[in-house]
Formats: C-alpha cells, structure tokens, sequence
C-alpha cells in the first residue's frame, strides 16, 4: 500500500530575498526622453539651474545624466518634469531627492531623484533667470 496516498499535498514555500544593491524600485520605468529643470532647493552651497532630458522616468522619479558635479546623495533638489520654456506653459514642479549618483560616459553622472512632493506656487512656475 502506498504511504503517501494517504498525506495531504504539502505546499512548499519559497521566499526569495533580495541581493544586496538589488534595484529597490516599487514601479516600472518608462524609457522617456523629455526635458526637465533642475535647481538646488537648499539656500546654501553650491547654486545651480539645469535644464535636461531624462532617460528614463516612473511615477515618482525620474533619472537624468548631467556635466555638473555637486550633486549627492540625500540632496533637495527643484525638480520641474516636464519641463516647457514657452510662455503659459503647465509645469509641474516637485521637491525631490537625490537617491542614487551613477558614473557615466564622458566625464557625466546619472543622477536619479524620488520625486517626494508635487508643490504649487500661486499656479505659476518660478522664473528662469
């Protein structure tokens, strides 16, 4: 007589940990070529106003190579995304954070910034200088 015909299936359970330095991201990315402005949102340091294209973007970050060095980890940044110089164009402007600095081709960093909070003031962008 067969033992195990008698046993109920056992499920077996498998959890799967992640690597260290695994990607940690909740959403998918979406490879978008769009303009972006940047600026340092602390009154202090180094004093700055970029406009970029991103290379790729999610929900609630967006990733960006940029020349210029100074930017590190756990820095405020202005992010406007996307970003239209035209006059009575809708910017969206957020207050992010600099989650990850990677070293790129031709002397350029990518920068990746969380978008933490969307801000409005008075619905209108803040001007370029």
């Amino acid at each position: 007589m067969d033992q195990n015909k008698n046993k109920p299936n056992q499920a077996v359970k498998a959890t799967i940990a992640p690597l260290p330095g695994s990607d940690r991201r909740d959403r998918g990315r979406a490879k978008l070529a769009q303009r972006l402005r940047v600026r340092p949102s602390e009154p202090h340091g180094i004093d700055f106003d970029e406009v970029l294209i991103t290379i790729n973007v999610c929900r609630d970050g967006v990733y960006f190579p940029t020349e210029r060095d100074g930017y590190y980890k756990g820095m405020r940044v202005f992010i406007t995304f996307p970003y239209n110089d035209n006059p009575g164009a809708i910017n969206m402007e957020y207050i992010g954070e600099v989650v990850r600095i990677d070293k790129l081709s031709h002397a350029r960093q990518g920068i990746a910034v969380h978008l933490k909070m969307k801000i409005n003031l008075g619905g209108r962008e803040t001007i370029r200088l």
